[in-house]
């Protein structure tokens, strides 16, 4: 008869069982809760100014190496793109996810108060204030 080397656990230290039973995922990796922090500022703000509906968000893990000439040469956190018409390009917001985790620490969707949501959300707020010429208390709900 041959089947399964069962091997004994002489100290008790190893896995009986899964974890987590397969197709549950177990936690979101940190790059699908930064998208989701994003996401969801993102439709927060544009159930109140349906007009940003045009805007496209991107996610990326670093900014390019080299920066544009017209930019200042530190860490850029996030860039905004205005629409370009004759190419069919809709305006754009660009995250970078690394250098935000770098100055706000990392924090899953649920963590509300955590210092990475208010950043995403000042980082978000200003780049659609010079994309849309809404002002920033506007677009943060204040009056």
């Amino acid at each position: 008869m041959q089947g399964k080397i069962r091997r004994r656990n002489r100290h008790g230290r190893s896995q009986r069982s899964p974890l987590f039973l397969p197709g549950i995922p177990a936690r979101a990796s940190w790059k699908e809760s930064f998208a989701q922090i994003v996401a969801w500022n993102f439709q927060e703000i544009q159930q109140r100014f349906p007009q940003i509906s045009e805007i496209e968000i991107a996610l990326e893990d670093v900014p390019p190496s080299a920066p544009a000439p017209w930019e200042n040469h530190r860490v850029c956190l996030a860039r905004n793109f205005p629409p370009a018409k004759t190419v069919g390009l809709k305006a754009r917001i660009i995250f970078y996810r690394l250098p935000i985790h770098a100055r706000a620490g990392r924090a899953t969707f649920r963590e509300i108060g955590a210092p990475l949501h208010a950043l995403i959300r000042t980082l978000l707020i200003e780049n659609l204030s010079e994309l849309t010429g809404i002002s920033p208390a506007e677009l943060h709900g204040q009056p």
